[in-house]
């Protein structure tokens, strides 16, 4: 079965999707990018409706041994395991909104705004919070941002994925180096 990382944007996501399984991914700045037929249920309303995100899913893991996803109410729905990012500490909230608002075209910020109402970076960084609250009901696989900054997220996804494919530490070691300003 693939594992499914579900999180919302600036969470580091694709980090450890690519932690997960190291294909197709590529640095862009301080950022992991994982291809966009990977990422498709990042943009959920994409799909006219579940069943066409059931096929994605099935077709994704041939190919995947795992998948990232921002669409929590469609994995909550068909009862799925999934990997949930949280974040509680509000310092570092706000560096997960203000690394997304700036590791994407504001069209993607746009985007964001219109589909959760976050105004500000300090809105959105309170909707990551309210989101890590949700999401604990849902699963108990969680991997906290607190974790991932902090280096020890790769022994937290060892505690719900069973093959970590080698050569994953050096990449999560640049990934640390890479980012800027990590609250503490």
């Amino acid at each position: 079965m693939i594992d499914i990382v579900c999180y919302t944007g600036g969470c580091c996501g694709d980090l450890l999707t690519a932690l997960i399984d190291g294909q197709g991914v590529d640095y862009n700045k301080t950022k992991m990018v994982i291809t966009q037929e990977r990422s498709k249920l990042k943009k959920p309303h994409l799909f006219a409706n579940n069943n066409e995100k059931d096929q994605y899913i099935i077709e994704a893991s041939a190919q995947w041994q795992s998948i990232p996803s921002h669409d929590l109410r469609y994995h909550i729905d068909r009862r799925h395991c999934f990997i949930g990012i949280t974040v509680k500490d509000k310092s570092l909230a706000s560096w997960a909104a203000e690394r997304f608002k700036q590791l994407h075209r504001p069209n993607v910020w746009n985007e964001m705004q219109k589909s959760c109402g976050a105004n500000t970076i300090n809105d959105y960084a309170q909707m990551l919070i309210d989101f890590s609250n949700l999401i604990v009901h849902h699963t108990d696989k969680i991997v906290s941002l607190e974790s991932i900054c902090n280096g020890t997220a790769i022994q937290d996804l060892k505690k719900y994925v069973d093959n970590l494919q080698p050569g994953n530490e050096d990449l999560y070691r640049n990934w640390l180096t890479l980012q800027n300003k990590i609250p503490t």
